[in-house]
């Protein structure tokens, strides 16, 4: 079970758990880590040396975790509360991770149709499929420091403390070369009668 191999990582032993989702268990534990006031997190919150790297590399204390269903496993239980942490939780343990970016990223995408009419399906990392619409939003900022866009899609969640995956430069060339100028003096593309803006055109 999840919490099992939780533990064992706590204990710093590779866990051999089988995969199980633990969706409805973790929202239920989510709920009441998120009701009343702010809690203080203990020693045991904390014991998590887990980092999701920028690059979507999962490691434990620094090293990567080689196993494709174990972080798969890992990534049923996360989850991310109102202040942006984010922890792997199960009915029974709780844990805050490190994430650098977003815990996901985007390495394959999918086209159907063309304009209003088009679908656009993205793949992550751990092989999840998304679909572009209303209940995965991409949205593009620009990074401060280099003035380079971000780009993001929502792989699941509510809007308000959503998993993204950030779309990797690849995808993002591809979707610019696909764009159509929108009203506002930008660019964007269309997936489930949405037009995502993927940046303004000087």
């Amino acid at each position: 079970m999840v919490q099992s191999t939780m533990t064992e990582c706590k204990q710093n032993r590779h866990a051999n758990a089988a995969p199980h989702d633990g969706a409805n268990e973790a929202d239920a534990a989510l709920k009441a880590l998120g009701g009343g006031a702010p809690r203080t997190p203990s020693a045991e919150d904390e014991a998590y040396p887990i980092v999701i790297r920028a690059d979507g590399t999962w490691t434990y204390h620094g090293s990567p975790i080689g196993r494709l269903p174990l972080v798969k496993l890992f990534s049923t239980v996360l989850r991310r509360d109102q202040a942006g942490d984010y922890w792997l939780i199960t009915p029974a343990e709780r844990g805050r991770i490190s994430v650098e970016d977003v815990p996901f990223v985007a390495v394959g995408l999918g086209v159907q149709g063309e304009g209003p009419n088009q679908s656009l399906t993205f793949t992550t990392n751990l092989e999840a499929s998304v679909t572009a619409g209303p209940d995965h939003p991409i949205r593009v900022v620009t990074d401060p420091a280099t003035g380079e866009p971000r780009p993001y899609i929502r792989v699941k969640g509510p809007p308000e403390t959503p998993l993204e995956a950030r779309i990797n430069r690849a995808i993002f060339y591809d979707l610019v070369e696909r764009a159509e100028p929108g009203e506002a003096g930008d660019i964007g593309v269309w997936s489930q009668g949405i037009f995502f803006s993927l940046g303004r055109v000087d």
